[in-house]
């Protein structure tokens, strides 16, 4: 007869910040209701696979019904990689907190985490995994590869194995058969980190798409630098208001309204929306993917002066740190440049992408 594991759950420190996929990722938030352990406790991980965590008893036995279909997998696949760690020189001791110092290292990297969404994002009809790889843990992230593999690859071609276990696949292929598990609100992501003479790790998670993440910005963004409608000013304040921080909302919000007032001459009652334009829309759908540090992409139009640069493409970097009405951008062949908001439409050009150091 099948039990809950509650009373077999030893406490644990944080090891991981999603939902850890059959390769042995643990977790530091609670499977069942999605929250962190009080101030002062510690997560309480299952006694059989050691991968998933609860923060109460009742949240395991709650559970149980869910979990017990692939305790049994998450068991055995976190002890072959414990294992496949060991054979590589690595110490038992470590596995764990090796983990949690991998997974927190991508998860720092300014802009990763929302690339990676974006690109899941836009290639959901093929079921893909979402592969980052790193060789080395700089601070800047800079060296991380995404790779988008789709189901037709990563589920039958046997060239996958050259990269990923037999044990891994089938790990992924169990985060896909979850009952719960929809490619419109859900993602499979695995973090590879491979440096020379040190063990090769490899960490899956099902990621949620967040409701005001970053594929919501990018729809407003569309909207925004494609018309001047109210609603869609609108929708880009509300964004602020309730996917950023409340000081960097509020900092964020006021800004614009400075911008609209008196670089714009937008007239507006406290607290109403301002009449959108399209430079003043520009600036708004700058910061907001510059907020989740994605690169702003677009071309110079309308330049009178320079007209040679229009039609050049580019980067925008920020504010021109001389002329607060300008904003600096960096064109492809390196060259900066300084322009007004009304000379510059945002284009897409391929994947988004995090924004460079």
């Amino acid at each position: 007869m099948d039990s809950a594991p509650g009373d077999a759950l030893p406490e644990g420190g944080a090891d991981a910040d999603r939902r850890g996929a059959p390769v042995a990722a643990r977790t530091t938030v609670c499977l069942r209701c999605k929250s962190l352990p009080a101030p002062g406790s510690k997560l309480r991980y299952c006694g059989r696979c050691e991968t998933a965590a609860y923060c109460s008893k009742p949240c395991a036995r709650a559970d149980w019904n869910a979990h017990k279909h692939v305790c049994e997998s998450l068991r055995d696949v976190h002890e072959k990689s414990l294992a496949a760690f060991l054979m590589q020189g690595g110490r038992a001791k470590d596995f764990n907190q090796r983990s949690y110092d991998i997974q927190s290292w991508f998860i720092n990297v300014p802009g990763l985490t929302n690339e990676i969404e974006l690109l899941a994002w836009n290639h959901r009809s093929n079921a893909p995994i979402i592969s980052a790889l790193a060789s080395d843990i700089e601070v800047d992230g800079s060296t991380a590869q995404l790779q988008m593999i789709p189901r037709s690859f990563w589920d039958e071609d046997p060239r996958f194995l050259d990269n990923f276990t037999p044990e891994q696949r089938e790990g992924i292929r169990m985060q896909f058969s979850e009952s719960s598990f929809s490619s419109s609100t859900k993602y499979v992501c695995v973090l590879r980190y491979a440096q020379p003479g040190k063990p090769r790790s490899a960490f899956a998670s099902t990621r949620d798409f967040r409701a005001n993440g970053p594929v919501r910005a990018a729809m407003i963004v569309k909207a925004l630098t494609a018309a001047t409608k109210p609603e869609d000013l609108a929708d880009a304040l509300a964004w602020f208001e309730n996917a950023l921080p409340a000081q960097q909302a509020q900092a964020g919000l006021q800004f614009i309204r400075n911008r609209a007032t008196l670089v714009h001459g937008c007239t507006m009652s406290q607290g109403s929306v301002p009449v959108p334009t399209r430079a003043l829309n520009n600036e708004v759908a700058y910061m907001m993917m510059n907020a989740l540090n994605i690169a702003f992409d677009i071309c110079l139009t309308g330049l009178c002066g320079a007209a040679h640069l229009n039609g050049r493409k580019g980067v925008i970097r920020g504010l021109d740190p001389v002329d607060k009405e300008r904003w600096t951008a960096r064109l492809d062949d390196g060259m900066c440049v300084s322009a007004r908001a009304a000379n510059f439409v945002h284009v897409r050009r391929g994947e988004y992408r995090r924004r460079s150091p």
